[in-house]
């Protein structure tokens, strides 16, 4: 199966959205909704535009920050009216719901279908090739060729040629445009409204044309990687700072330590071997320090600006120094705040938009011309021609296309990245050439108007009323038949009799044409009254995506992997070297892959907040969703991401979790899991980490080991939320923090370090303890045969429920406690051994509360 690397760079594209209407009547009340907030606009027009409009004033005067941005679009001839919906940024999604109240009365809507009007005459356009220097041409029309036309032909001349055919007639034709063109072509007379042959041209006598140059991406250099190293040690601390640093660049000629007091050619000199570079002129240093009370901080801030200034460069890792008489106290850090690189290459196109026949073109880079050029060279002869310029070497372009062009020319090698000017170019020699023939404006033939008169869905019974130009008719049954609203229609002052021609069923909807007096006119708008109708319309809101959302945070995107094709079953996906984030189309839970690898080097966050930054609840998916048999966290060189949120779902998953950075909030935990396999397993050495934090959330872990890098109780900071279900639990060091309200006991307890607080009320089937401390603060039942030994202490402090402890305690040696000073567990029985405690009554004896 695949690797797949996230890359994270796919273009950002926003979410739109179209939201329409129908049946709109007086007082109908149109609701959307996102993350259950609402925004509604009741209906003061019996119109769909009204709703529009209403809805996106609303939308803005509301100034909620889940909505997006809301505009009322008009109708074309393209398209119908609605309100556009898009997101508020590109690539983020939104998740809108509608709703409807109905209270309008019943109405026949009345609606154009078809304007009427007098016809449309045809228009053709002639144009020829830009760039033109000589020669001649011809049209044709239906089987006839006119004669030789020069280039700089008058549209008289033109109209005179295509008159002089043996089928276009004087009156016929009538030609406009400039000199050389281009020149419209109106068919008029006999022909006028309807459509005709589109004429011909033959350029095959032009003689030289303009080739077309455009530049399609301006050449950038990438950002300058830039990092900042700092130190903070006591105010009064007299010892120098010692600074290790650790290369990552794999041309990197060595690691050393540097110190605060030393000087910048020390530090600049050090930095160069790391960052592998030939000079330390290559880096640029700004070196400031920073006083408060008690404190101080040496900052230093590199960037690369020559050799390898606009490329991506690895970061050293920096650490205290521990060499003798440098202060072993002081705080030491680092920030990465650019990577560099994100280089773009310049891209020009090379077309030749006459379509030329034959001959040849050069073209022209900062001053250096090419050889001629055939007018049909292939990419890779056109791009040996520009390599042998003077200006540009081998390996300095990339050449593509069809033969014939267009070409596309990317200028990479010692060009890459660099803004180069663009190319100029000479046709002078081509020819041949298409005459372009298009039509401008199709015909139409002369229009009867139509209107479509439609009932509210409910009606039951009633009359209504239509009005034409000040005269309204008698009134008409809801259930009239076709003749009926013809009869009432040609019964206005307005309408005689043979004016109207009435279609469709009783009841409607029927569609009335306008003939006889009013044959092809723009009729004055047709209105209707429906009062005296009895039953309600039913209104209706309907939401379509035109758009969807996506961009360089959307997993789904496959321009975001490496492999370019979004991970699928069994796949490794791996995340490293970025700072990339990942907070959409996180639904993959269909997907089961063979490992998830998230390394210290990738600093993105994976996954929503809780709390969205702009204050609200976070509606859409928080959580990256997908199964995975093997995931491996923080493992590697970095400082590793803010915020790691994964549900694996039911699949069974190893865990391993190395390292995190400090959580982005507080209150937050760098990495959050979920995952509900019975035989899940997490191993936690280092980080800040959580699991079913939150109220809703749930996680089974069957077995759970916590141990740490280098500090026994700082190293991991563990917290299991209410619904995280145990089985067999080892904890080696770090502070573990469980809600245990999970319904469930957890099966066995063994701690030789750290400190673990026991909450809420789940029970306990089995404790070992052999250092380190247990607050046992749970009403569960702590069943088995409890044990505490070596340093380690059992407490029933901070918490004053009752506790039942079904068996005697052991405890193990002088060292070793149980501690009950509040008497919470009223019939605590320990039995202590090998201790000499009591003297008088020996070193193994049984003391229970009486």
């Amino acid at each position: 199966m695949a690797i797949c690397i996230w890359r994270g760079d796919a273009q950002s594209v926003a979410q739109v959205d179209r939201v329409t209407v129908d049946n709109v009547e007086i007082g109908d009340q149109f609701t959307l909704t996102i993350n259950r907030k609402t925004v509604s606009y009741t209906a003061t027009a019996g119109t769909p535009a009204n709703v529009y409009q209403g809805l996106s004033a609303a939308i803005a005067a509301a100034a909620i920050a889940e909505f997006p941005m809301a505009t009322s679009v008009a109708a074309t001839d393209a398209q119908a009216a609605h309100l556009r919906l898009t997101g508020p940024d590109a690539g983020t999604p939104f998740i809108i719901t509608e709703a409807t109240i109905n209270g309008g009365n019943a109405e026949v809507a009345v609606d154009v279908v078809q304007s009427g009007g007098d016809g449309v005459n045809m228009i053709q356009q002639i144009r020829l090739p830009a760039g033109l220097t000589g020669g001649t041409f011809t049209l044709s029309f239906e089987g006839q060729t006119t004669g030789n036309l020069t280039l700089d032909e008058s549209a008289a001349d033109v109209e005179s040629a295509l008159e002089a055919l043996s089928n276009i007639d004087s009156g016929q034709v009538s030609v406009s445009g400039p000199d050389s063109g281009p020149w419209l072509v109106e068919f008029i007379g006999t022909r006028a409204s309807s459509t005709q042959t589109l004429l011909t041209g033959n350029g095959t006598n032009l003689a030289g044309q303009s080739v077309g140059v455009a530049t399609t991406a301006a050449g950038q250099p990438g950002d300058n990687h830039r990092l900042t190293i700092s130190g903070t040690q006591a105010l009064g601390e007299t010892a120098s700072i010692g600074f290790y640093l650790l290369p990552n660049e794999p041309d990197s000629t060595g690691s050393g330590t540097v110190a605060s007091l030393h000087t910048d050619a020390q530090w600049l000199n050090l930095l160069a071997h790391v960052y592998g570079l030939s000079s330390s002129a290559s880096l640029s240093m700004v070196r400031t320090t920073s006083t408060t009370a008690t404190t101080r901080t040496y900052t230093i801030e590199v960037e690369i600006v020559a050799e390898k200034a606009g490329q991506a460069v690895l970061a050293p890792t920096v650490a205290r120094s521990s060499i003798s008489g440098l202060d072993q106290d002081a705080v030491v850090d680092s920030t990465t705040f650019s990577v560099g690189g994100n280089s773009t290459n310049e891209v020009q196109v090379v077309t030749l938009p006459g379509n030329p026949s034959g001959g040849t073109f050069t073209l022209t880079f900062q001053g250096q011309t090419t050889a001629n050029l055939n007018y049909d060279q292939s990419s890779s002869d056109l791009q040996t021609a520009l390599e042998a310029l003077s200006n540009i070497g081998s390996g300095d372009v990339s050449v593509s296309g069809d033969d014939g062009g267009p070409w596309t020319i990317e200028f990479t090698g010692s060009l890459a990245g660099t803004d180069v000017g663009q190319m100029t170019a000479s046709g002078a020699n081509l020819t041949g050439g298409s005459v372009a023939i298009s039509t401008v404006q199709a015909a139409v033939a002369h229009q009867n108007e139509q209107v479509l008169l439609t009932m509210s869905a409910s009606v039951t019974s009633g009359t209504f009323t239509l009005s034409y130009d000040s005269s309204e008719s008698s009134g008409i049954a809801y259930n009239a038949t076709s003749a009926s609203v013809k009869t009432a229609l040609e019964g206005t002052s307005s309408i005689g009799s043979g004016d109207v021609n009435v279609s469709g069923p009783a009841g409607g909807p029927w569609l009335v044409e306008f003939t006889g007096s009013l044959a092809g006119q723009d009729i004055t708008v047709i209105t209707s009254d429906g009062t005296n109708l009895l039953g309600a319309g039913t209104q209706t809101i309907g939401i379509t995506s035109l758009v969807s959302p996506t961009g360089p945070g959307h997993w789904d995107n496959a321009q975001n992997w490496s492999t370019g094709s979004v991970p699928a079953d069994g796949d490794t996906v791996i995340l490293e070297a970025s700072d990339r984030p990942m907070l959409y189309g996180l639904d993959q839970s269909s997907v089961t892959l063979d490992a998830l690898i998230i390394r210290a080097s990738f600093v993105g966050s994976i996954g929503l907040p809780q709390v969205n930054q702009a204050g609200y609840l976070e509606y859409r998916d928080t959580h990256l969703q997908i199964g995975a048999s093997d995931v491996r966290i923080g493992e590697g060189l970095g400082n590793g991401s803010e915020r790691i949120r994964l549900d694996l779902g039911s699949v069974q998953t190893d865990v391993v979790i190395a390292n995190s950075a400090t959580p982005v909030r507080l209150g937050e935990y760098a990495i959050e899991l979920l995952g509900t396999h019975a035989s899940n397993v997490l191993r936690v050495y280092r980080g800040s980490v959580s699991s079913a934090q939150y109220a809703g959330q749930s996680a089974v872990w069957g077995t759970l080991q916590v141990g740490y890098a280098d500090d026994p109780i700082g190293d991991v900071q563990l917290l299991m939320g209410d619904d995280a279900t145990l089985g067999d639990v080892v904890v080696h060091g770090g502070l573990v923090t469980c809600f245990a309200n999970a319904g469930s006991d957890i099966t066995s307890m063994r701690i030789t370090a750290g400190s673990v607080t026991l909450g809420g009320t789940d029970g306990l089937s089995q404790l070992d303890i052999e250092g380190g401390s247990l607050f046992y603060q749970t009403t569960g039942t702590l069943g088995g045969n409890a044990v505490v030994g070596g340093s380690g202490t059992l407490s029933f402090q901070g918490d004053l429920r009752s506790k039942t402890v079904t068996n005697a305690i052991t405890c193990q040696a002088d060292a070793a406690n149980v501690l009950d000073p509040q008497g919470v567990v009223a019939d605590l029985s320990i039995h202590f051994q090998s201790t000499s405690r009591f003297p008088e009554l020996g070193t193994n004896f049984t003391a229970a509360r009486s």
